[in-house]
């Protein structure tokens, strides 16, 4: 009996001494201790297997779920499950700058997005000439949030050989951005240019632009400078208009 009452005093007494806590764990070897299946051993720390089911706090203010030794503040062996609102499929963890977490869409998981034509009809310009108007090319891609490389190349027809300019709007009647920024050097003045030549010649008016979209999806569309007197036909085999996710 004696023997019985000294292992007893054991038990209560060497988690009291140092302060440890433990549910489901006569002995716990951490300062909180919870064995979820009370399956481990007594007095012996438990194996991966026992582990699994082990919440516990150490000295030094780390959190095991699933691990018994955690190595961070938190430390989760198995899967992790955050619902607030921002879930969806295909989404990571990002942070903003004081560490708060949230789940979002980043650009190496989103595919390549074509632009598309409204329509095949043949786009002309021969009025006054002005380099702050523009004519819609009837050309448009809808992006949703991150940064893009929007690559665009248009086949022209000129009067004559011009320096001729491109431009990205969220209106098709003149130039103004509206939930996308551009990144580059020229911010808003960015426009895809080239010489265009005259008479019966065709010439590519093309260029690529890096943009910030910050609006959960635009619709842009591709506008031509009112300069010279041109053409342009949506359906000409040259024409292009995509873009590729920036990480």
């Amino acid at each position: 009996m004696r023997k019985v009452l000294s292992l007893l005093f054991l038990v209560y007494l060497i988690p009291s001494s140092y302060g440890q806590v433990g549910i489901n764990v006569p002995l716990p070897l951490q300062v909180f201790h919870v064995d979820g299946s009370k399956n481990n051993s007594i007095g012996i720390a438990p194996n991966i297997e026992q582990e699994k089911d082990d919440f516990v706090v150490t000295k030094e203010g780390n959190v095991g779920v699933g691990s018994y030794t955690p190595q961070a503040k938190i430390d989760v062996n198995g899967q992790v499950k955050i619902m607030d609102g921002s879930q969806g499929d295909n989404k990571i963890l990002t942070s903003d700058s004081f560490g708060n977490m949230r789940w979002s869409t980043v650009p190496f998981i989103v595919p390549t997005i074509v632009g598309t034509f409204e329509s095949s009809a043949q786009v002309a310009f021969s009025g006054t000439e002005d380099t702050r108007s523009y004519t819609y090319s009837r050309g448009y891609i809808i992006l949703p949030k991150g940064r893009w490389i929007v690559n665009c190349g248009l086949t022209i027809h000129s009067t004559n050989n011009r320096w001729m300019h491109a431009v990205l709007s969220t209106v098709k009647t003149g130039r103004q951005q509206t939930g996308f920024t551009f990144l580059g050097p020229a911010k808003n003045n960015t426009s895809y240019a080239s010489r265009v030549a005259g008479g019966s010649e065709f010439a590519l008016l093309f260029g690529s632009s890096v943009i910030d979209v910050t609006a959960d999806t635009v619709t842009i569309y591709v506008l031509i400078e009112n300069v010279n007197i041109w053409t342009f036909s949506p359906s000409s085999w040259e024409n292009y208009f995509y873009a590729i996710p920036v990480v």
